[in-house]
């Protein structure tokens, strides 16, 4: 994920004093960026489906690229959707 928000969220822009500040751009929630943690579970289930069913095992055998992949799209997907929804409601003020 921090590839992901470093590289294409936050197009390689970061506001170095928010990295050490309480309350900056990335404290999120007490410390836990719970988009980040859900994207992490997301890459590591899919990757675990592999191990249940026999079928979709190369899901497993590749699992650190299916977690990876999975995780990666899962958090630009909602991170892009948030700060569509940030813009819109700036926007409508």
């Amino acid at each position: 994920m921090l590839i992901c928000d470093y590289f294409l969220v936050r197009k390689k822009i970061l506001a170095a004093e928010d990295l050490y500040r309480r309350g900056g751009q990335y404290e999120y929630s007490r410390g836990f960026h719970w988009i980040a943690v859900v994207a992490l579970a997301a890459g590591a289930g899919v990757a675990f489906i592999g191990l249940l069913v026999p079928p979709l095992r190369k899901l497993y055998d590749y699992a650190w690229f299916v977690g990876f992949f999975v995780s990666f799209m899962f958090y630009y997907a909602f991170m892009t959707a948030i700060r569509q929804r940030v813009v819109n409601a700036i926007g409508h003020q």
